[in-house]
């Protein structure tokens, strides 16, 4: 993709480096190009526009990487489009305006669109050097990149929140995000069934043995073949496995009780900490993958190495990493699925994310009878209502089956 189709630059650094500019200070010392970009937009305010925007990110950074990431995201599209579109500043917006960026947001100029995930920024002679191929859009596609209704919630819930923090900094004269919701053409209200995105057995049979021939093919991808395990088997969320400001998941985080039972500590939603129950199939990958890595089999109390670790030495590796390891398994797994005639099974796959992993965990442990508080449990999840809603299809299983007989 040409690096002239897209005028605009990523305007904001991952949780790390963002946490480290000072309190007082707008932009960051190792971006430049940022400062210049922002000083040159031919909008009047949009200085302005930047700095709340940033303080807005900075109360929120330091909760969760997922909270701030969240909210950089549409903040940072939103401030790219007001400002390369509309030329307008944020707080210039008005409903139609809003209306219009709903309407961009569901069909994205294809110049803001790209197909990979790209990195924001890159460290070049010791400058975050913004990456002109990252684009503010995934292009649709393979199930990527549409907005379901859970998405359009989130959007609209993230902008009412931003714009409720410039109305509070005397900044922005109003919200019309829950107007502009209440009218959206795009949010439905969905009375279907409730199920989580997960894989069929076919399809996770056919993902774990194309992760083990990565893995006997190149020793590289044993880490490959242990990342997917783990996800599944643990029912991890991707930021609970990977290295954050203020978490590093350690090798010590698995442990075991005096019964002899394994347990790994995660760090997940709302800062809070939890044991996951850990199957002894499971222990097996942990011990491949620590062997291979010329670790002793099984890891100690005192075992600080990275669970997951980077090229660099007793470092782990952030989501983004993971999410790419996950993506070249799902590739070849949907190779596979072709290769034998399965494909309308690769389709699917192929619309697959990592946190399909967890629901697939979750899924097939409820399918083969756990109890569901201890499913629940190992998950986080605040209340059983919702291990319930998404993983027991008992009652919609049979509805279907009673379908399929009836004549035409």
């Amino acid at each position: 993709m040409s690096t002239t189709e897209f005028p605009g630059l990523p305007l904001f650094d991952s949780a790390k480096h963002f946490n480290q500019i000072p309190r007082n200070a707008v932009f960051p010392d190792q971006a430049p190009a940022v400062e210049a970009f922002v000083l040159s937009i031919a909008v009047e305010g949009a200085l302005d526009d930047y700095r709340y925007t940033k303080d807005f990110l900075s109360s929120y950074s330091k909760k969760s990487q997922d909270t701030y990431e969240k909210f950089r995201g549409d903040a940072e599209r939103l401030l790219l489009w007001a400002w390369l579109i509309k030329r307008k500043s944020i707080v210039e917006l008005r409903r139609r305006d809003l209306e219009e960026y709903t309407d961009f947001v569901a069909s994205p100029n294809p110049h803001w669109q790209t197909e990979t995930i790209e990195r924001r920024f890159a460290t070049v002679n010791g400058l975050r050097e913004p990456n002109r191929n990252w684009r503010p859009f995934r292009a649709a596609g393979a199930g990527k990149g549409r907005l379901n209704t859970k998405s359009w919630q989130g959007l609209f819930s993230n902008l009412s929140v931003f714009f409720n923090y410039l109305m509070a900094e005397d900044y922005a004269p109003g919200n019309q995000i829950p107007i502009v919701k209440k009218n959206c053409p795009y949010l439905r209200q969905e009375t279907g069934i409730n199920t989580a995105r997960r894989l069929s057995e076919l399809q996770w049979e056919y993902l774990l043995s194309s992760a083990k021939s990565l893995a006997m093919a190149d020793p590289q991808h044993e880490r490959t073949l242990f990342v997917i395990a783990t996800l599944k088997s643990l029912k991890l969320r991707i930021s609970e496995l990977s290295e954050r400001p203020n978490w590093l998941p350690v090798m010590s985080h698995f442990h075991r009780d005096h019964e002899g039972n394994w347990w790994f500590r995660a760090y997940g939603k709302g800062s809070k900490e939890r044991d996951v129950s850990i199957s002894n199939e499971y222990i097996g990958f942990l011990q491949r993958y620590r062997i291979h890595r010329g670790l002793t089999p099984l890891p100690s109390k005192d075992s600080a190495e990275p669970v997951i670790e980077s090229r660099v030495k007793n470092r782990g590796i952030g989501s983004r990493q993971l999410r790419n390891i996950v993506e070249v398994a799902l590739n070849e797994g949907c190779h596979s699925l072709i290769t034998d005639g399965f494909d309308v099974e690769a389709s699917e796959l192929r619309a697959a994310t990592t946190h399909w992993l967890r629901h697939t965990g979750a899924s097939m442990e409820v399918a083969a009878g756990r109890n569901l508080a201890h499913v629940q449990a190992d998950l986080g999840h605040g209340s059983i209502r919702t291990t319930d809603e998404l993983y027991v299809d008992s009652d919609n299983m049979e509805r279907a089956s009673s379908a399929k007989g009836q004549e035409v």
